[in-house]
């Protein structure tokens, strides 16, 4: 996705690969969790992983908005190909493949993993991500409106933040009961 959005010119693709891309170091993150540091229990060494990985999200969602003010500007001409087409649409393969994973053990018999669920939900925003990238690559091939992708940029931004605060709040809320 980040080497198609580049070559594109499409900072919506590129910000879903940032995204993406983030979601390898969150993985990292959230292995290195499974084991017990310096006393602390490993319940507790998996919330504070779990907020850490949420806050990553708030910087990306930062960088993309500035990125997109500066392209709203003056935005670049997009050269959206069908290979631009062919990684967005397998980017949603893959966010449907995920869903569907932990759909089937989100249904309450892996009680080992509390997280699941917001994953499960995270995976859904994602998805509805890549539709937007799509969606808006195909608005600009049709109508030539450079303008669309800061703005799908933006709007992209505004659903990193939205399930950032929204995980925060589950983890928040579950974890102090």
């Amino acid at each position: 996705e980040l080497l198609a959005g580049w070559s594109a010119g499409s900072l919506s693709m590129i910000s879903d690969g940032l995204h993406v891309s983030l979601h390898i170091i969150v993985s990292l993150v959230a292995f290195i969790s499974e084991y017990e540091f310096f006393g602390f229990s490993s319940e507790k060494i998996k919330q504070w992983s779990a907020g850490f990985n949420i806050l990553l999200f708030f910087p990306l969602a930062a960088l993309i908005s500035y990125e997109a003010s500066k392209r709203l500007a003056n935005p670049p001409t997009q050269n959206l190909t069908s290979m631009f087409f062919f990684i967005a649409f397998l980017g949603l393969v893959a966010n449907i493949y995920t869903i569907k994973i932990l759909h089937k053990k989100s249904d309450g018999k892996d009680s080992k993993n509390k997280n699941r669920f917001l994953l499960y939900v995270h995976m859904i925003i994602d998805a509805i991500g890549s539709i937007l990238v799509i969606i808006g690559g195909i608005a600009i091939y049709k109508t030539g409106s450079n303008f669309i992708d800061p703005k799908l940029s933006f709007v992209l931004s505004g659903l990193i933040v939205a399930g950032a605060i929204w995980m925060s709040w589950e983890l928040i809320s579950k974890h102090n009961h």
